[in-house]
């Protein structure tokens, strides 16, 4: 242990970033809960978290603040806002829940972390991958005919499952092209990784896998020939995976990314209840500034019943249960994400951006870890830390 222990210091890698990646790999449990509703995920983030608030008072350097974090508390000001609309006892555990998760990001990012720590994230993420890959392979269950995990007994949405997966196959991307001792490793993974998503059956999660990988492209190219090149190869990727996996896949899977199917269902129903709380939003009032709740629920009738609905679909929902602010506040603070990690860590606005495409068709509330721990990525200082003046001694002899 204390070989370990002194092997961490020479890294340059402390407790808080140990405790970060801890948080990090434990994403899958955040579809599990106890007997008193709690996620394993968040009974693991309550020390986590309280380390963090008890560090803070014998952290000798300066606290980290960023536009991220800016826009964030911006952010979460709409979220209080929506209590002016609904106050109930289910909208304010709702609010509670985005305090706790904005503020688990403003404990863990606004300490600088080393070059060293930041190369531990990353390598906790392709740790990540591949524990994704193994419950999808061998841990999890067929929810209908689309491949998912199960937990302890609960089983994960595909398209939760799906958006796991961004994150880690950015940083994926990014190692098998800076690092060639990564290169088989982080191939296979990124195969294996793309099959998962497929095998979901979530259109939305191939839609965020295609705007990340594309995206990632365009970023880290230099030049117009690498853009070509890697758009190429994407394609080409896309091609094997489209004629040789999909119909492989059971028929209900595979008839998921038919054109067809998906204009006949209108995107499973997604389409009618965008055009019915469009419609709603257009006739609203004060709405528009308060939202009508931050757990608000939309009204209409499908096939004759009258039903509770939501979007499934982040841009639409924020317009609906936050109104004006809180859905340009959401633009603004993922934008802020995008553009802050743009230049020097691509690979995180690159996954950013491809969330934001699932995001699409899906609603994005605290419990969607894949966005808010992209958030915390996002928010990190990589700012090196500055390199030793050498001193050098004349000896007289």
């Amino acid at each position: 242990m204390r070989r370990l222990i002194n092997s961490l210091k020479k890294a340059d890698i402390g407790l808080s970033c140990i405790l970060v990646c801890a948080y990090f790999l434990a994403l899958p449990l955040t579809i599990t809960i106890n007997a008193a509703g709690n996620s394993f995920l968040k009974l693991l983030t309550i020390p986590i978290a309280g380390y963090f608030a008890v560090s803070w008072f014998f952290y000798r350097e300066k606290l980290e603040l960023n536009i991220v974090h800016l826009l964030s508390f911006a952010y979460l000001i709409t979220v209080v806002m929506t209590l002016f609309a609904d106050r109930s006892p289910v909208a304010l555990q709702y609010v509670r829940g985005y305090f706790e998760t904005i503020g688990l990001m403003f404990l863990i990012t606004m300490r600088k972390y080393t070059e060293n720590e930041i190369k531990a994230f990353e390598i906790t993420q392709l740790t990540l991958l591949g524990v994704l890959i193994t419950l999808g392979f061998i841990g999890a269950d067929w929810y209908g005919d689309r491949n998912t995990m199960i937990i302890f007994g609960t089983t994960s949405d595909p398209n939760y499952f799906a958006g796991f997966f961004l994150l880690p196959m950015a940083v994926a991307l990014k190692k098998l092209r800076d690092n060639k001792i990564y290169t088989i490793i982080c191939a296979v993974l990124l195969a294996l990784g793309a099959y998962m998503v497929f095998t979901s059956g979530s259109r939305g999660g191939l839609l965020g896998l295609a705007v990340m990988i594309m995206s990632y492209v365009f970023i880290n190219a230099k030049g117009t020939k690498q853009r070509i090149i890697g758009i190429c190869t994407a394609i080409g990727m896309a091609v094997i995976l489209w004629t040789v996996v999909i119909p492989i896949l059971p028929e209900d899977v595979s008839s998921r990314f038919s054109i067809q199917k998906i204009i006949e269902s209108h995107g499973t129903g997604r389409g009618d209840i965008w055009l019915s709380m469009l419609n709603t939003i257009k006739h609203s009032s004060w709405e528009l500034m308060y939202g009508r709740g931050i757990f608000a629920y939309h009204e209409m009738m499908i096939d004759g019943k009258l039903m509770h609905v939501v979007a499934h679909n982040q841009f639409i929902q924020s317009l609906y249960n936050q109104g004006i602010p809180g859905f340009v506040m959401f633009i603004l603070m993922s934008s802020a994400a995008v553009l802050r990690n743009i230049k020097k860590r691509g690979y995180i606005s690159a996954a950013m951006l491809g969330i934001l495409a699932l995001s699409m068709t899906l609603t994005i509330n605290p419990s969607i870890k894949a966005f808010w721990n992209l958030l915390i990525y996002a928010a990190l200082s990589f700012d090196k830390p500055e390199k030793q003046k050498e001193v050098t001694y004349d000896i007289q002899q």
